[in-house]
């Protein structure tokens, strides 16, 4: 099991598969972010920290199935497949930070939704 494979692994449940994430779990996506900058670039470290966070969060299981899945049709390449990782810790990031940001908006617009419900 490579290192890369673990963090893309990652990058790819907060992509495509964000529903398996607990709130409490979307909620400490900025520590996890800070914590992966802190280590700059150390893939060994990053990918401990991933899996570390995923096991206090009750998703170790599913980032080690994910790690372990062979894909038959991978589909369409998506940014994380298109190339190598050159610096993992920006690609982790942005991820990271775009899942976060997707969520915030999604909690917005609920709360605008139940707003406008009749009195």
């Amino acid at each position: 099991m490579t290192l890369d494979k673990d963090i893309t692994s990652f990058i790819y449940l907060l992509n495509e598969e964000p529903e398996i994430f607990q709130p409490t779990a979307w909620q400490d996506l900025p520590k996890l972010n800070t914590d992966i900058l802190k280590l700059a670039d150390n893939e060994s470290s990053i990918a401990q920290t991933i899996k570390d966070w995923c096991i206090e969060h009750d998703l170790g299981k599913i980032l080690r199935d994910c790690v372990r899945k062979e894909i038959d049709d991978p589909g369409e390449p998506t940014p994380t497949t298109m190339q190598p990782l050159t610096n993992i810790t920006q690609t982790l990031r942005t991820s990271i930070e775009e899942s976060y940001k997707k969520l915030q908006e999604s909690a917005a617009e609920n709360k605008s939704d139940t707003s406008n419900d009749s009195k």
